[in-house]
């Protein structure tokens, strides 16, 4: 597990509103919890289930432009949908906090070499409406966008990402010949765990939040489902996409050591690992394009 020092929300330089919230959140996790571990459990579960509101770079603001925008209606919610370029179609899976223009490293190459890219982003993302969203929302939204927007040739995607895209296939039954896998984790549990510390959470808290949830979406997206057969390390097993699994060394959001586990279960895969570039700036490096364009293109 990450150590707390290393945990950019454990960091020292955070923000006095951010502290003031995280200090303000334990405390009131401490208290309900103590008394009521339910409630505790489903106000924990609301707030695992919303992201971070997340400034665009100014960086961004050019590809984002640049792309042809729509809106596709899923559940009432308005899910931001981007294309650039024309040709076969790579899809772009952002990670939590994340949005699709974060890609933007890939978007250029890839319409240079022919193909159309699209970019969705789930809700409370970018520019989609909603507040809330969690793995299974996210799956079931990469298999809706992909029926609307005809199928992919590879999907491209980023930490959480990653899992929602794993689990697209697994439980949406979402087919496509390749799947890049960049700053993935390997089990569900590794992210309880992190939320958990981060409000330094009872465990009762946390046991009452995942039954909860089971509870709320058992039936909601027409999918049979448990947390431990969510897990990256489950689902890649209905995976037989050809697979590029690539990671830093120097992850401190999820360290290497988490993912190790996935990427031993993949043999066959083609690997890439790279060093100081972290959990974000490597969607940038220059290898990790390069290396991305050419399995997808070869």
């Amino acid at each position: 597990m990450t150590n707390k020092t290393d945990h950019p929300f454990k960091s020292t330089n955070m923000p006095f509103t951010m502290k003031a919230f995280f200090s303000l959140t334990t405390f009131v996790f401490k208290i309900v919890g103590a008394i009521s571990p339910t409630l505790a459990g489903k106000l924990a579960l609301r707030l695992f289930m919303t992201p971070p509101k997340v400034i665009i770079p100014r960086r961004e603001k050019p590809i984002r432009e640049s792309a042809k925008l729509h809106f596709i209606n899923i559940k009432d919610r308005q899910i931001s949908v981007r294309s650039w370029g024309e040709g076969p179609t790579i899809l772009l899976a952002h990670g939590w906090g994340g949005r699709s223009s974060q890609l933007m490293g890939f978007i250029e190459p890839l319409v240079a070499a022919g193909y159309r890219v699209v970019g969705f982003e789930i809700p409370g993302h970018g520019d989609s409406t909603g507040k809330h969203s969690n793995m299974l929302d996210g799956a079931s939204i990469i298999a809706e966008v992909i029926k609307q927007e005809g199928p992919v040739e590879a999907i491209i995607a980023h930490s959480f990402g990653t899992g929602t895209t794993l689990l697209s296939i697994d439980k949406f039954g979402v087919k496509t010949p390749k799947v890049v896998l960049i700053s993935t984790f390997s089990g569900v549990e590794f992210i309880l765990e992190i939320f958990g510390d981060l409000f330094s959470l009872r465990q009762s808290t946390l046991d009452a939040m995942q039954q909860v949830a089971l509870k709320k979406f058992a039936h909601e997206y027409h999918v049979g489902w448990d947390w431990n057969e969510i897990s990256p390390l489950e689902t890649i097993k209905s995976c037989d996409s050809e697979l590029l699994l690539i990671h830093d060394d120097q992850d401190h959001e999820v360290p290497i050591e988490e993912v190790l586990p996935l990427h031993n279960s993949q043999p066959q895969a083609k690997k890439l690992i790279t060093s100081g570039f972290g959990h974000r700036k490597i969607l940038l490096n220059k290898e990790v394009i390069d290396t991305t364009i050419d399995f997808i293109t070869q």
